[in-house]
């Protein structure tokens, strides 16, 4: 027999990081990997990690907003299976390397990262993301 406390654990669990790791995964990934990768990721404190984190975020929920107004809302992307996913999924990696490249660009991040450390974060964090959303919706 199956434990019900160890099923609602699962999902406690599984609820939980959908809430924390779309806002905060980039800046985690940003700290795990600055210590391999000094060269291409290079920033000031923590927080600075976390703001730029949350900004991304933010950009990405615009993204989408753009989806939804030319048609493509989450119902149409599911939908649309293979091609929806995919949509999805390029939608949030490019997200992510605009919105740091319109930050930087304003100055308004002190989070240095190269052309290949940019692009190693969108890549983990775009399959990270769509993991997680499956995930979600099967539960």
């Amino acid at each position: 027999m199956s434990n019900p406390n160890k099923n609602k654990f699962v999902i406690l669990l599984v609820l939980t990081a959908g809430l924390i790791l779309p806002i905060f995964l980039p800046a985690f990934i940003m700290m795990a990997l600055a210590k391999y990768m000094p060269n291409e990721i290079t920033h000031s404190g923590i927080m600075s990690l976390f703001i730029l984190s949350f900004v991304l975020f933010i950009i990405a929920g615009i993204f989408s907003k753009i989806l939804g107004l030319i048609g493509l809302n989450g119902q149409k992307l599911d939908e649309l299976g293979f091609l929806g996913l995919i949509i999805s999924v390029l939608s949030s990696f490019f997200s992510i390397i605009v919105g740091y490249y319109w930050m930087k660009t304003f100055h308004l991040t002190s989070v240095e990262l190269s052309s290949i450390g940019i692009l190693i974060i969108a890549v983990i964090t775009t399959f990270v993301l769509t993991a997680l959303t499956r995930m979600l919706e099967k539960l």
